[in-house]
């Protein structure tokens, strides 16, 4: 697993691998035009001189997350570290460490890594820890006493076991009461993570100093890493999500806020946890829906503890250097698993997104706030491309699918090469992945927003899957009305720019 690291290979030799990669998408959009027709370089440009602004918007606004993220990452994160360096010891950690492990039916050798990691990190950290085993069976919970017992060194680590009974949800929700049981102190910090969750090696020493250098601090996430077995397609895509998501998260964390606290592995103040309202997101958060009325969330625990702390104004903070690695598996239809995680990704973020803009700007910064109303906008604007080519194509001339892929290859060839930079080691397959996951990506989200209702956790994760069957036909249809005249809208706005003869 630490060949996976970002930023194991100098970014010389990143970029020496990648040259191949560059020069072959280079050359195909130089041959593509080269071999155009004198009539195809003649095609009139300014039916998709909007189309060009539109664009020209989309990745300015790229430009300025790449500018933040780095800003972040070399000047204001390092900053903070150092200073956070000169704590005096006895200040540095909290007075207790509580990990929250909710696990179901997960492999055992998935689950020995994790919580051999979380025991090796624990020991490391020297602060009182108490490990809070929230597993579906008995035979589970012997797993975990047997990895235990063998493990050396973590005799002053202490385990509670808790009964998952409901879902993951109300088993977070019961470990947390039992937590409040507990004087809680005013240092003390809670994780909340996954059972396929392994840490990297100093987590907890880079993480943990951070609250006590920043007293409004109540979260902390870190840089996740795919170790993903399976269709070797699947391992490129989650690596190149990993690797995109790795920069927006830098970005945001430039305004102390965060879009999401990821569910597998996040850090709180453990004085936030015990909150009724925190706990009560847990077990019992929903939404109004004007068609499905009252929608109970199944899936998207992070989201929860993520608004929950929003409302507050609360600072959450990126730790790029701290890494876990996240154990996943492509199964037997590497595509439709694709598809089934962005449908969960999605739905968690849509249910969410509505409530996040409609707090304004109170408790958030405007640029965090601006970046919700983008996630409803990048949804028809990815799209936007690929359909006025090929609207143009029909009505206009066919080159304008040629010209068009000419723009794909080296625009999306720069967007990559921008994530060498950041520790991404380029790939041949990074093109069309990158192309998937944005229009393929749009289309799941596009039919999500109307389907918000449809939740389904991972097969393995929990026996609650929400997904909508046996549903009234008007809540069936009503949603399908929808998602086809959003389509027919979007293509009315693109003849409406683009045209026809």
């Amino acid at each position: 697993m630490e060949k996976s690291i970002r930023y194991d290979v100098s970014l010389g030799m990143r970029l020496l691998r990648a040259v191949p990669v560059v020069a072959c998408y280079f050359g195909l959009a130089f041959c593509i035009f080269i071999f155009l027709p004198d009539r195809a370089r003649e095609i009139p440009l300014e039916s998709i001189a909007v189309l060009g602004l539109i664009g020209t918007w989309r990745y300015l606004w790229l430009i300025t997350h790449c500018v933040r993220a780095a800003a972040y990452e070399y000047l204001v994160y390092p900053k903070m570290q150092f200073q956070a360096s000169q704590i005096p010891e006895d200040q540095k950690y909290p007075k207790r460490l509580f990990i929250l492990i909710p696990t179901w039916k997960e492999r055992p050798e998935v689950t020995k890594r994790m919580l051999q990691s979380v025991l090796t990190e624990a020991v490391d950290t020297p602060t009182e820890t108490v490990i809070f085993v929230n597993a579906g069976s008995e035979s589970e919970e012997d797993l975990f006493r047997e990895i235990r017992a063998n493990f050396n060194g973590a005799d002053d680590v202490k385990m509670e076991y808790v009964r998952q009974v409901g879902g993951k949800r109300q088993g977070m929700a019961d470990c947390l009461h039992k937590l409040s049981e507990y004087d809680i102190h005013d240092s003390d910090i809670v994780t909340l993570m996954d059972g396929d969750t392994v840490l990297g090696r100093g987590i907890y020493r880079k993480c943990l100093p951070l609250f006590a250098l920043r007293p409004k601090l109540d979260a902390i996430t870190t840089d996740n890493i795919s170790v993903t077995e399976g269709h070797w397609l699947y391992r490129k895509w989650y690596t190149l999500r990993f690797s995109m998501r790795h920069r927006y998260m830098k970005s945001l964390s430039l305004s102390k806020q965060l879009q999401v606290l990821t569910g597998r592995f996040s850090l709180f103040r453990a004085r936030q946890c015990v909150t009724p309202e925190f706990i009560s997101s847990l077990e019992n958060d929903r939404i109004k829906h004007w068609l499905h009325g009252e929608i109970q969330f199944v899936t998207g625990d992070d989201k929860s503890t993520w608004y929950t702390l929003l409302k507050k104004g609360s600072e959450m903070l990126y730790v790029p250097d701290a890494i876990i690695y996240c154990m996943e598996h492509s199964g037997p239809k590497p595509f439709k698993t694709s598809i089934q995680k962005m449908h969960r990704w999605f739905g968690n973020m849509l249910r969410n997104n509505g409530r996040a803009i409609g707090l304004g700007m109170a408790t958030q910064s405007p640029f965090v706030w601006w970046c919700h109303v983008d996630q409803r906008l990048s949804m028809y604007t990815s799209l936007l491309g690929p359909v006025s080519a090929l609207w143009a194509a029909v009505w206009l001339s066919p080159y304008y699918l040629l010209v068009y892929a000419i723009l794909v290859l080296l625009v999306r060839t720069i967007y990559i090469m921008i994530l060498i930079l950041e520790g991404h080691r380029l790939s041949l397959v990074d093109i069309p992945m990158l192309l998937y996951t944005q229009w393929v990506g749009s289309i799941v989200k596009i039919y999500t927003l109307f389907h918000l209702n449809h939740q389904k956790w991972d097969s393995h994760r929990t026996d609650m899957k929400g997904d909508g069957n046996g549903e009234p036909f008007l809540n069936y249809l009503i949603p399908k009305m929808e998602m086809t005249l959003t389509y027919v809208l979007l293509l009315v706005f693109v003849i409406s720019v683009v045209g026809t003869k």
